[in-house]
């Protein structure tokens, strides 16, 4: 029982002396906001002032022996007679006097420590200059390789200021900077960031404040009056110059003011600032309305005019690129495996639609001028089946005007490429491509050339044009002399990994290209050839205008970088090709005579004097009724 009311009495005396300390704080508060007021003392000031108040009243009920105890923390670079030269020290020792009913003497701490501001609040920002010898430091700022291989390192004066290479004297812009050495440096918190241009938002160096050093700003009469010295976090000098001592004056209080450092020049220009009438400033914020525009995409408004060479990206970068200089045979790995090629005829009208344009129901498949080729688009001219089961369907036909393969150093007048692109599950992002290199030979027509109508090709100018026959790929192995029924006759052929021989240039390419050149007359290749050219055209007065744009489209043979080259022979492992028939018809010829009577027109009265010639009337020359 007497254990339980010893308890209680004891809790009762606790409540009862934090009720009276922290009424003496308050009382204690009002009479510092009263006497700050008088005095017109600074801000940090009447918070030192008020935390000390506060420190000594609840000292003593926290932890009175410790206190008296421990000694008072210092600053770093702090001398104790600033201490003592504080004006404000006086009120450490009413403090004091006013808790005579603490155990002890109470020792205050010489370092006051409040509460962490946001440090992510931009404080200063202005245009100075950096010098430090660590810019020639290349463990902590390395050369940065250029596009040409070469590298760059940063550029520093004699005197290790920086060297901003966003400078140009004769742009007046404001938020250039306004000199050679000039960045634009943005104070917040303790960090100090700095970049090329006031509107640049790339971040060039960082810096974390611990200390600045030569904190009493520069008269007028010293050698570098506008400059200070900072200390970051790895105890390394940075020299901060602006443009005027003003701007000097603002970076270092403003930096001293956030470590928590006194200085009495500092304080008498802040006084003078809040001497200054106050100015309001009203911001209105006008809405901006920005527009996304697209970003610029790889080989854009790309062309043949440099045979592929200006190409970027995979088709620069890549390693396994078409077209290549196909090996002699002799050169080439030799390989039975062969993929089942299955063409159809097209429709010259498709009886459906496809949703991206294609084909239109009931509208004729068309050749069209794009993409600097001449090409023929189809849903479905057959299909490729792979040793793998992949199964590609060939989709788009292309025209080269000379051929893009060569063949044991050879380049020949045209290529066909027939595109094929994967179906098959894990094959959707593959194509396989069968090509077919032309040889001219005067008076020489090719059935599938035919049925492509190359006396009406498109043009840059008219870009589309119809196709009136249906395609059939097999026909391109016939000439039109030929009367045998087209099948796909077997052929030899080279296959290597590649890619599409044009922009995007993508790799995961079969390609198949066919060993024996396919003879094509001299006039179908021209007018291939003109199709690229932007016809010569008269004006309304009579100019004519002779067209200068390149009738070639094909891109430059590609390293071969080590890819085996593998070659299926068809005399090797399906035979020669079955003799053709010649079909006999039970008949015979016949041959009749015709014989005409020519009239003709002599001047003058004399006879012609020709064989079998006698002299008749007008009317029966001019078959006239002579009765």
């Amino acid at each position: 029982m007497k254990m339980k009311f010893v308890i209680i009495i004891t809790l009762l005396c606790i409540i009862s002396y934090s009720y009276s300390t922290s009424t003496n704080t308050k009382v204690k508060t009002a009479n510092k906001l009263k006497s700050s007021s008088k005095n017109k003392k600074s801000m940090m000031e009447f918070l030192n002032d008020l935390y000390m108040d506060s420190n000594a009243d609840q000292a003593p009920a926290a932890a009175p022996a410790a206190a008296v105890s421990t000694p008072a923390p210092q600053e770093q670079g702090e001398d104790k007679a600033n201490d003592n030269s504080n004006p404000d020290s006086s009120k450490g020792s009413e403090t004091s006097n006013d808790n005579k009913d603490t155990k002890g003497p109470v020792k205050l701490p010489a370092k006051i420590v409040l509460p962490k501001k946001d440090e992510s609040r931009l404080i200063l920002e202005d245009w100075l200059r950096i010098s430090s010898p660590m810019f020639k430091n290349k463990q902590r700022f390395p050369p940065i390789a250029m596009p040409d291989g070469t590298f760059q390192e940063i550029l520093v004066d004699q005197g290790f200021f920086r060297n901003n290479t966003a400078f140009n004297e004769n742009n007046v812009d404001p938020s250039m900077p306004p000199g050679q050495f000039f960045f634009w440096f943005r104070l917040s918190g303790k960090n100090i960031y700095y970049s090329t241009t006031q509107t640049d938002i790339n971040i060039l160096g960082a810096l974390s404040v611990i200390n600045v050093e030569d904190a009493t700003p520069l008269d007028d009469y010293s050698p570098e009056p506008t400059c200070f010295t900072i200390k970051d976090k790895e105890l390394k000098n940075w020299k901060l110059c602006g443009d005027s001592i003003d701007i000097r004056n603002k970076w270092v209080c403003k930096i001293k003011e956030i470590l928590l450092l006194n200085d009495q020049l500092c304080a008498s220009i802040s006084d003078k600032e809040m001497m200054k009438p106050t100015v309001i400033e009203k911001v209105v914020n006008q809405p901006i309305i920005l527009i996304p525009l697209p970003s610029r995409h790889c080989n854009e408004n790309w062309n043949y005019k440099m045979n592929g060479n200006d190409w970027e990206c995979d088709c620069a970068e890549g390693k396994e690129q078409s077209p290549i200089d196909l090996p002699p045979v002799h050169k080439t790995i030799l390989s039975p495996i062969k993929p089942l090629f299955q063409y159809q005829e097209t429709a010259v009208k498709p009886t459906y639609s496809t949703l991206d344009g294609m084909m239109t129901e009931n509208v004729n498949i068309k050749i069209i001028n794009v993409d600097n080729a001449l090409r023929i688009f189809y849903k479905n001219f057959g299909k490729i089946v792979t040793l793998d089961g992949a199964v590609y369907n060939a989709e788009e036909i292309v025209f080269h005007t000379p051929a893009e393969h060569l063949i044991n150093g050879k380049r020949y007048e045209m290529e066909m490429q027939v595109i094929h692109y994967g179906v098959t599950k894990g094959d959707i992002a593959k194509q396989v491509v069968l090509s077919f290199v032309f040889e001219r030979k005067p008076g020489i027509y090719n059935k599938f050339i035919d049925d492509v109508d190359f006396f009406n090709l498109p043009n840059p100018i008219t870009k589309t044009r119809d196709l009136q026959n249906p395609l059939f790929i097999p026909k391109i192995f016939y000439n039109t002399d030929d009367e045998n029924l087209p099948i796909m006759r077997p052929f030899s052929f080279y296959t290597y990994q590649g890619s599409l021989s044009f922009p995007p240039c993508n790799e995961r390419t079969i390609n198949y290209v066919a060993s024996q050149p396919i003879q094509l007359g001299s006039t179908a290749i021209q007018l291939f050839q003109e199709a690229l050219r932007i016809p010569d055209f008269v004006t309304q007065t009579g100019d004519v205008i002779v067209s200068d744009s390149v009738d070639r489209n094909y891109r430059n043979v590609k390293p071969i970088n080590g890819r085996p080259i593998f070659y299926y022979d068809h005399l090797k492992y399906c035979g020669p090709e079955p003799p053709k028939k010649i079909i006999k018809t039970s008949g015979h010829y016949e041959k009749v005579k015709k014989e005409a009577t020519k009239y003709f027109y002599v001047n003058g009265p004399d006879p012609s004097g020709l064989p079998g010639a006698f002299l008749v009337s007008e009317k029966e020359a001019k078959g006239q009724n002579l009765g």
